[in-house]
């Protein structure tokens, strides 16, 4: 992915590959290598590696994709989790609730759904006391579909991974079968997929499995 920005003045690039290098840092600012980063994309088309090379040698920047474990709770009496919010338990572990890998785009979509349901139970409670109940049937309502949106994403990057190989032939196949019908590997470009992802209603659908009573949250 590669585009211009500051007024054209300087040239993006984006380039995802498999970790070459096995630390623990995640950072959107850690200092990359441009002989590393040659290095990685050899052999690949020669206008890309022409490109590689235009590269201003500190101007390089890793940014590592990481999975983490899927949390017990998003709540903690008062408090929750929403998005890519990080979690920090008793000042020694740090977490994120839902973190999204790029390959469906639903980073910003999965925290606006969280926001909207939020919102919604937020705005039913009339006393202090309730904002622990409220807050539970928030994780209730968004818990399980962003978790299964997480696991998405981390399917499709193992599919547009794949080393050359058995099943990375019998993804091509299935690749150049979309235009005769057939199901998309990329679960982004999917139809079904898409359905999924995008026309999910979440304020229709927390209304039709919660109802506001005294005390006022209660899962139908």
């Amino acid at each position: 992915m590669q585009y211009p920005i500051k007024g054209r003045q300087l040239y993006n690039m984006v380039l995802a590959h498999p970790d070459t290098q096995f630390d623990s840092e995640e950072s959107w600012t850690a200092r990359g290598s441009k002989d590393q980063l040659l290095k990685d994309f050899e052999g690949w088309d020669p206008e890309l590696e022409k490109l590689l090379h235009f590269c201003p040698p500190g101007e390089v920047m890793r940014w590592k994709l990481c999975d983490h474990d899927i949390l017990p709770t998003w709540v903690q009496g008062k408090f929750a989790l929403m998005g890519d919010s990080w979690y920090r338990f008793l000042c020694c572990v740090s977490n994120v609730s839902h973190p999204m890998l790029p390959y469906v785009a639903q980073g910003a979509a999965q925290a606006v759904e969280d926001a909207a349901v939020l919102g919604n139970v937020l705005s039913r409670i009339t006393s202090k006391n309730d904002i622990h109940v409220a807050l539970k049937a928030y994780e209730l309502a968004r818990k399980e579909r962003a978790e299964k949106v997480q696991s998405t994403a981390g399917y499709t990057r193992t599919i547009l991974h794949y080393p050359d190989g058995s099943e990375q032939v019998m993804r091509d196949k299935a690749f150049a079968a979309v235009a005769t019908g057939g199901q998309n590997p990329d679960m982004w470009g999917d139809p079904a997929a898409q359905r999924f992802l995008w026309s999910f209603d979440v304020e229709k659908d927390f209304d039709e499995n919660f109802e506001c009573t005294d005390p006022p949250m209660n899962v139908v």
